[in-house]
């Protein structure tokens, strides 16, 4: 499987990240939850930009050595999921359920430590939100991603194919979960039970500290719910973003790219 997906796995995760974003954009015009002030092409084009800039700066980086680590610990006899004796299929559900859980740990303590707040809140500060808002981030988290993964990925012995199931997963779902459409209610509650729903991770997106000091769950909810960290609003009154970067000028790129920069 790795040698037939291996080659093909850049591609793959574009296309779906393409078709996804496109989807959603017609989706969000035709029918959308909220009418958005903010102009929607500046913030798309902003959005587009800086994660241009992620890509050429650490995302194919990035991709090569989550690769990389994936393959060099598949056939290690290390690492936790390492263990001939459990079926790949159950590898597979461990595995991704696992980087999901590191990516929670890494995203609370985005939160915890001012620092790495500082880098985090090029997400936060968006006014509005949209499926744009799932590829706004600035090229020093990413970088970070890089490193907390990996070693991630070393430690727990991920196979190939649960990075790449993971990964064209989790990248049309952050686009999901941050779209400007309204799901019907069914979805919200009883998909927010496991899975981080749109009207789930707009709680973390309210400009309300406490409210925004929550639901950190990336793909899964039940992290929020497993470690205490789930909170409640009502997602109809949320204002989203910062109050501190509301003035006009605060949503250019070059802003966005010097804001971790600004204590």
């Amino acid at each position: 499987m790795e040698s037939f997906w291996l080659p093909r796995e850049t591609g793959l995760l574009w296309g779906v990240l393409l078709l996804t974003f496109v989807a959603f954009a017609i989706w969000e015009t035709v029918r959308p939850r909220r009418v958005l002030i903010e102009p929607t092409g500046r913030r798309w084009a902003a959005h587009a930009t800086i994660w241009f800039l992620c890509c050429l700066c650490v995302l194919w980086i990035y991709r090569g050595s989550a690769v990389v680590v994936a393959l060099a610990v598949s056939h290690s006899q290390y690492g936790l999921l390492n263990r001939e004796v459990v079926p790949m299929g159950v590898r597979c559900v461990i595995a991704v359920l696992l980087l999901d859980l590191v990516r929670y740990g890494q995203h609370y303590l985005y939160h915890s430590v001012p620092l790495l707040w500082r880098i985090h809140r090029v997400h936060h500060a968006d006014t509005a939100l949209d499926a744009s808002s799932g590829i706004r981030a600035h090229p020093f988290e990413i970088a970070l991603l890089t490193f907390v993964l990996g070693g991630g990925m070393a430690l727990l012995g991920v196979p190939m194919r649960s990075l790449i199931i993971y990964n064209t997963l989790s990248l049309p779902w952050f686009l999901l979960n941050h779209s400007n459409v309204k799901y019907p209610a069914w979805f919200e509650r009883w998909g927010s039970l496991v899975m981080s729903t749109p009207d789930w991770h707009r709680v973390h997106h309210s400009s309300h500290q406490p409210e925004t000091d929550s639901h950190y769950g990336c793909v899964f909810s039940i992290w929020d719910r497993l470690f205490g960290t789930a909170g409640k609003a009502d997602v109809a009154t949320l204002r989203f973003g910062l109050d501190r970067f509301r003035g006009q000028g605060e949503q250019t790129v070059w802003r966005l790219l010097t804001m971790p920069f600004e204590k």
